[in-house]
């Protein structure tokens, strides 16, 4: 039985409540290409690349919703028993228009899930990397990563690929939280799809804000 997970996508306003944001892309992909899922009792690899989505080669073999005109969402995913291989339990993971990516294993039920629910109950969490919608497609993109303090390292997925890898990366972090002294950041494993912030100390919490053009 297929598992759903439905939410809106919106912000909140002055008066206490949330107001939806249509027309906004929402990916779900699994962390693996050589999966294999159950579609109503017939097995079949999930190797076609999704036309829809424009991006890494990884991200491409997975779902796309649009938010509708309340910023609703909604997308249907296998249970691990739909899955093969099923252990270790494969994951999945959610990119928001935001650049967060939440990560985690398909709850065991019809559903619908939200967000809440599956942090809360479920176990998914916040990754220490963003998925970021060009602001020129393939040539210019911005954007802010924050460090937690659980890893040195933090990811940035170009929603569009650049055309070249030889675009450049400027970037200014935030003094860290921890010690409220300045924070060394490089980047690495620059490509065409992204590349790699990387803190000096992986305790560091803060926020880097970067821009990449050609």
């Amino acid at each position: 039985m297929a598992t759903e997970i439905a939410d809106i996508y919106g912000y909140r306003v002055a008066g206490g409540t949330v107001t939806g944001v249509a027309s906004q892309p929402i990916l779900a992909v699994p962390e693996s290409a050589t999966l294999v899922f159950d579609y109503a009792g017939t097995w079949k690899p999930n190797t076609t690349l999704n036309p829809l989505i424009n991006a890494d080669i990884a991200l491409r073999r997975g779902v796309y919703v649009l938010t509708d005109n309340t910023g609703a969402w909604s997308v249907t995913l296998p249970e691990v028993a739909e899955s093969q291989p099923s252990t270790p339990e494969p994951k999945w993971s959610l990119l928001f228009p935001d650049g967060q990516v939440l990560t985690g294993v398909v709850p065991v039920g019809p559903g619908p899930y939200t967000v809440y629910d599956l942090v809360l109950t479920y176990g998914w969490v916040w990754a220490t990397r963003v998925y970021v919608a060009p602001v020129t497609a393939g040539a210019l993109a911005r954007g802010s990563v924050t460090f937690s303090g659980a890893s040195a390292t933090a990811s940035v997925l170009f929603a569009s690929a650049f055309s070249s890898s030889a675009y450049v990366i400027k970037w200014s972090s935030s003094i860290d939280t921890n010690t409220t002294e300045p924070m060394l950041v490089s980047w690495t494993n620059k490509t065409t799809t992204g590349f790699d912030l990387v803190a000096k100390d992986a305790t560091y919490v803060g926020t880097v804000d970067w821009e990449a053009s050609l």
